[in-house]
């Protein structure tokens, strides 16, 4: 089976374990049956993976390479194709990534954090961009503990202006 075969293999598995038809165990014998003989191991594959889903732009792949990375427990070691991807419009996912670079501290995603409040995409408009600018200046402020107001009062025109009061009380106005 060549890489393509396996990785449209996989999106059928994940979807159908989003949607709860699959298990854990059938996605794990399916990754393992997939690298065995080769020279890779789990995270190589990953990576193989997102790689192919950045490469054909394909939006569905980038979800189920999140939500994967995250069952196996390996999200962390994908930080840096992550951030890469935050601010591509071609998938929906940037709430999650924003949750992952949350999740592990990485300050170094701090400028790529701020570029995202100048995003417009429809999915991420619900209430005046409101939830997707809080959950990015609360990352700002747990992976950036030393510069965060600063960093926060630079972007304080871009916030939604349902978040003014909180980006107020977050910085100590």
């Amino acid at each position: 089976m060549n890489s393509q075969d396996v990785f449209e293999g996989l999106d059928t598995l994940m979807d159908s374990f989003i949607g709860g038809e699959s298990s854990y165990q059938e996605i794990s014998y399916f990754i393992n049956e997939s690298i065995s003989g080769r020279d890779i191991d789990i995270l190589d594959f990953l990576h193989e993976y997102i790689e192919d889903g950045i490469k054909n732009k394909d939006g569905d792949r980038i979800e189920f390479c999140i939500a994967l990375s995250g069952l196996l427990k390996k999200d962390k070691f994908l930080l840096n194709v992550y951030k890469q991807l935050l601010c591509e419009g071609w998938h929906s996912r940037q709430e999650d990534i924003v949750d992952i670079i949350g999740c592990y501290g990485d300050a170094s995603a701090v400028p790529v954090l701020i570029k995202c409040f100048d995003l417009k995409y429809d999915w991420l408009a619900l209430n005046s961009f409101y939830s997707f600018h809080r959950k990015l200046m609360w990352t700002i402020r747990n992976v950036d503990s030393r510069n965060y107001k600063e960093t926060l009062r630079s972007v304080s025109k871009k916030v939604s202006p349902k978040l003014k009061a909180e980006l107020n009380q977050c910085i100590g106005k």
